[in-house]
């Protein structure tokens, strides 16, 4: 690891200099007074080479110090293994003395324990990465929504979907469930109002909030918040 590295040679600097102060403190017999550094000197030098490395071990700490959001896998011992939205695949290895952990609600957090983490959990971990290893100081415990737009081209009436197409090609099927909040702009008002599935139509634009929990297959979500622009709002 590159960090290791780093400090293993640091340290080797380390030494020699020790070595150096103490091999010339030992000739002070054979030296006149005034050409021996005296003991204050030394320890002053060796306190500034002692704060030089503290200060590159945190420069080397800030340089790797990332944050990585993912799905957990898998929970061993103490190692949660995660998979990001790219598929990278984390194991974080919280602080066992340090670590803490939050759930975030809206823009509050409140406190949690490691077992409250569990599999298929969304995560973003905190700390010091090297080659996939997250030797993490702080875990949040969130979820992930995707918020896009597009216009419908399929609506199933019997299965409560529609798909619709976005402006980059991408392609995703909706399911509305009893539970999503439907709304739909008045043409005549411009007022939002609630609506219902049945009101819903092909060549109509969508605006859509949605859940990530990983599992999902062909783009295929269940659809939490969606607003509907009818497409006679256009060619009025």
């Amino acid at each position: 690891m590159r960090i290791r590295s780093e400090l293993m040679k640091l340290f080797t600097v380390f030494l020699f200099f020790l070595l150096f102060g103490h091999l010339a403190s030992s000739s002070v017999l054979s030296q006149t007074s005034a050409s021996t550094p005296s003991a204050t000197e030394v320890s002053q030098d060796i306190q500034m080479l002692k704060d030089k490395i503290a200060t590159k071990v945190a420069e080397l700490r800030e340089k790797n110090n990332k944050a990585v959001g993912g799905f957990v896998t898998d929970v061993v011992g103490s190692t949660i293994k995660i998979k990001t939205e790219n598929n990278q695949e984390y194991e974080v290895k919280p602080d066992e003395a340090l670590a803490k952990y939050y759930k975030i609600n809206g823009s509050q957090r409140n406190e949690i324990k490691f077992q409250d983490i569990k599999k298929g959990s969304y995560i973003i971990a905190t700390g010091v990465t090297n080659d996939q290893v997250i030797n993490a100081d702080t875990i949040y415990l969130d979820e992930l929504y995707i918020v896009k737009s597009g216009k419908i081209i399929e609506v199933d009436k019997d299965n409560y979907q529609v798909k619709i197409l976005t402006s980059d090609k991408d392609s995703y099927t909706l399911e509305i469930e009893t539970t999503t909040k439907q709304s739909m702009i008045n043409i005549k008002s411009f007022e939002i109002e609630k609506t219902g599935f049945s009101k819903i139509k092909e060549g109509d634009t969508i605006h859509f909030v949605a859940k990530k929990t990983g599992t999902e297959k062909n783009n295929q979500y269940s659809a939490q918040k969606i607003l509907i622009i009818p497409q006679e709002y256009f060619i009025k």
